[in-house]
């Protein structure tokens, strides 16, 4: 006896490729427009602090362009001059136009031996053609 091809399970396989594809491709963007990044400060300076005193950094992020902003990585914090860099979470990775997020930390402070001027950079990278990354400052001179 002779046995016949499998058509259907070529069916079956045809049918979830094209599906995969068109899944694939709706997660992409398609708004046309182009994104712009626009924060709310960039240099940030904290002045002199004493120790054991809590902060936060809090940057507001916002699209001012036409066509969805993507971060195309996490924010993170540098440490250019100082110690003890906080933690820091943003809010959205992406954002329509007009949609704003925070960049931010959590409470954080310095103690003795953490004293000093501080200087940490914040970068911010993303799919905006004209800005892919800022950065902003933020300055504190930690003491007793």
């Amino acid at each position: 006896q002779q046995q016949k091809f499998p058509w259907l399970v070529v069916a079956i396989g045809v049918v979830l490729v094209t599906a995969a594809f068109v899944f694939l491709r709706s997660s992409e963007d398609y708004s046309g427009g182009t994104p712009v990044i626009s924060i709310d400060q960039q240099n940030i300076d904290m002045g002199y602090i004493k120790l054991g005193e809590y902060r936060t950094i809090k940057i507001k992020v916002t699209n001012t362009g036409d066509g969805v902003l993507r971060f195309n990585e996490q924010p993170y914090l540098e440490v250019v001059k100082g110690c003890c860099p906080p933690n820091i979470s943003v809010g959205r990775m992406t954002l329509d136009p007009g949609q704003s997020t925070y960049v931010e930390t959590p409470e954080f402070m310095m103690h003795e031996g953490m004293d000093g001027p501080h200087d940490f950079a914040i970068h911010l990278q993303t799919n905006d053609p004209k800005n892919p990354e800022l950065l902003v400052h933020v300055l504190s001179d930690w003491g007793p």
